[in-house]
Order: structure tokens, then sequence, then C-alpha cells
């Protein structure tokens, strides 16, 4: 099984989506005030994203890309931002096969 999970890595690496992501997190970190700016946008929008208390956060998500209207409009961080999407998609999609039919007991979690 650890065999397989190497290959599925090395395959994952050698796909048209990790190789975007790549490049395109490489170019963005060659501009250092950019690339941190834009991870204040990311960890701001995960942690508004990530609330788990049962309201809707659309006002606070549309204010935050407003916020930093100008960063997103930026190719480097546009393009970065569409293959970490379009990345974490793939991935989700390989976790939920991976998963699928999988019975695990958590009952001691109650």
């Amino acid at each position: 099984m650890l065999e397989l999970a190497k290959r599925l890595n090395c395959a994952i690496k050698e796909s048209e989506e990790y190789k975007r992501y790549h490049v395109t997190h490489e170019a963005v970190k060659s501009n250092p005030e950019l690339y941190q700016a834009m991870n204040v946008f990311r960890r701001r929008n995960y942690e508004l994203q990530s609330y788990d208390d049962g309201v809707n956060r659309y006002h606070e998500i549309n204010n935050l890309g407003l916020e930093f209207e100008k960063i997103l409009r930026d190719p480097l961080v546009n393009d970065f931002l569409v293959a970490e999407q379009m990345l974490s998609r793939k991935m989700s999609q390989m976790y939920e096969l991976i998963a699928e039919g999988i019975e695990l007991d958590y009952d001691f979690m109650e």
C-alpha cells in the first residue's frame, strides 16, 4: 500500500495542476511584497471561511475581496490563486476516492 502512495505522490507532482501551482507560486514569491500581501489575504480568507458558527460570512468575504482588490487583480496573484484552487479541488476529489467505502469507527470521540 505504501508503494502505491509513493506512486500517487509522483503522479501528483507530474500533473499539470501541480506544475501550474508550483510555477505560479514561484512567480509570486519572486516579489516578496506581493507574496506577503497575498498571504495576508489568503490567511484572512481561510479564517473567514473556516468559522463554523452558523453565520453567513458572505459580506465579510465580499468586503475582504474589496479590501484586497488591487492585489487580487495582479496577474501573478490571480494565476496563482486559480492554480491553487484547481489543485485543491483535484486533491479533494482524490481524497474522496481514496476514502470511498472505507469505514472507520469514531464512536470513541462522542
